[in-house]
């Protein structure tokens, strides 16, 4: 990034549960963002019901593949007005003056794909060919995703000598 230049940012909020339908749309916007060198920040405000989702993996892993800041702020700054504060001190200051701000950092992002089913984190998958959707499981005849036919991938699998 050049100093002294006006820096492209986008600030994503988020306010519901990760859908792993959009995680190929999510990522392939954060690779366009990478490219154009562009800085995603992220903020997920969590609804504070205890089966809700307390973050968003997808906006997580965006954040932290384009250098963002990403935040879930919980109890008193959702209260009281005290959001738009934490939100303006966090994600309005300079890219180039963030290294002197005390920001919230990402401790540790799972980079793990999620089965478009299931929602379940993989570290072995099936992938669809077509559409590139992520299965746990190897989907029986169609993707659930695009509905294109899925074919029996035999390997020969061939000794050196």
């Amino acid at each position: 990034r050049k100093t002294g230049m006006l820096t492209p940012r986008i600030l994503c909020l988020q306010a519901s549960e990760d859908r792993t339908r959009d995680y190929n749309a999510i990522m392939n916007c954060t690779f366009a963002a990478i490219k154009g060198d562009v800085v995603i920040d992220g903020c997920f405000i969590p609804s504070g019901l205890s089966h809700q989702a307390k973050n968003s993996t997808f906006l997580e892993q965006a954040c932290d593949r384009t250098g963002g800041v990403y935040l879930a702020p919980a109890g008193a700054a959702q209260v009281g007005g005290a959001l738009l504060e934490v939100m303006l001190t966090i994600f309005l200051a300079p890219i180039s003056s963030r290294k002197y701000l005390n920001l919230p950092a990402l401790a540790k992002v799972d980079f793990r794909a999620k089965c478009f089913v299931t929602g379940e984190s993989v570290d072995i998958a099936n992938v669809c060919n077509q559409c590139l959707s992520i299965f746990k499981e190897r989907p029986r005849e169609t993707c659930p995703t695009c509905g294109a036919t899925v074919k029996e991938v035999r390997r020969k699998i061939t000794e050196s000598k």
